[in-house]
């Protein structure tokens, strides 16, 4: 089988792959109601395509929404990025080991998150992971397939545990040397539910914001009807695999075909198991729906990792909350809340 260069990465052609494959809206006109405009807009935030659509008998009101949640994001991403290098995970990052580092309200809340999804999950959702991460390239975009003396060691820097919180003070502190976070599994979603969140505090009852992939939706559409997403066929990114319906509800996708490289004929994707370092197997996409995009966002990571029985176990635990897995050999789950808001392709 030829050998494809290392550096062959599927998830960063953006705007070709992220548009078709994962999510589209249907959606026809002013949404059966003449007197609502539809609003559109497109920016690249958080290494992504990001869509926001409005609906509003107000154009005014309308843009200057659209414009307050594109800023409001903006500046999300801006401490939460670990790439830039005065992000408040960047200074927590660099002070690993030393000293805690004071943040922001909504830093210090994403990380706290982040850890109680960390023990929701049994470990398999980390934010801890970034040291493996870069060990395969995900990070720097030079991909290759570590050795097992690289990952022991780079596994002895992952462990949500060894996060302390001051929730008076807004300090965190990463108890070793050489430990990161990586929050780019927890923030979209966090950043998308505060970008809707403000435009809801404008007036807007119905819209969506859509960060590659993290949706959440505002209301209904105009028409009365809910907001219908596909949800792609992970080894047919010109095919779905399902639509969703959505009312006031956030749907995230993780999957093996986002960000993967080929080595020898073998795929190697970024979801990987913290325990192991490596990626996971068995599963090729998890969808979740939920109230809010930082909980859908969080979950579809962390029952990639979980795998079929442990995740659907945990998400028929949970309130509110669903989920559809599609396994490697094609076959779509469901879990049991889900029968009146999904159609199986």
């Amino acid at each position: 089988m030829t050998k494809l260069p290392k550096r062959t990465i599927v998830g960063v052609l953006v705007a070709a792959l992220l548009i078709v494959a994962a999510i589209f809206f249907q959606q026809q006109g002013n949404g059966g109601n003449g007197d609502a405009f539809e609003l559109r807009r497109s920016e690249f935030l958080m290494s992504t395509v990001v869509e926001a659509l409005v609906y509003t008998e107000d154009e005014a009101l309308g843009q200057e929404a659209l414009s307050a949640a594109y800023r409001r994001a903006a500046e999300l991403e801006a401490i939460m990025d670990r790439h830039q290098s005065d992000s408040d995970v960047a200074k927590i990052n660099a002070a690993a080991g030393q000293n805690p580092v004071a943040v922001s309200e909504e830093t210090f809340e994403v990380i706290r998150q982040g850890v109680e999804f960390g023990q929701m999950t049994g470990g398999a959702f980390d934010i801890t992971v970034a040291p493996v991460m870069e060990l395969w390239g995900f990070g720097s975009g030079e991909n290759r397939v570590p050795d097992d003396e690289e990952l022991e060691r780079a596994l002895e820097l992952v462990d949500y545990r060894k996060i302390h919180l001051d929730e008076e003070r807004l300090e965190v502190f990463l108890e070793k040397e050489g430990m990161e976070l990586d929050l780019g599994g927890i923030a979209k979603g966090y950043i998308v539910d505060q970008a809707l969140l403000t435009m809801q505090e404008m007036g807007i009852e119905s819209a969506s914001f859509d960060a590659g992939g993290d949706i959440r939706v505002l209301g209904i559409k105009p028409d009365g009807t809910p907001w219908r997403i596909g949800i792609r066929d992970p080894r047919d990114r010109t095919n779905l695999a399902a639509i969703v319906e959505l009312d006031d509800q956030s749907v995230v996708t993780s999957g093996d075909y986002e960000r993967f490289f080929m080595e020898d004929g073998q795929r190697y994707h970024h979801i990987l198991d913290p325990d192991t370092g490596i990626p996971t197997r068995g599963l090729t996409s998890v969808t979740v729906l939920g109230e809010d995009a930082i909980t859908t966002d969080t979950l579809s990571t962390g029952l990639f990792v979980m795998g079929l029985e442990s995740g659907m176990e945990l998400i028929e635990s949970l309130a509110d909350t669903e989920a559809i897995f599609i396994t490697d050999d094609g076959q779509v789950h469901t879990s049991s809340g889900l029968d009146d808001q999904v159609e199986i392709l």
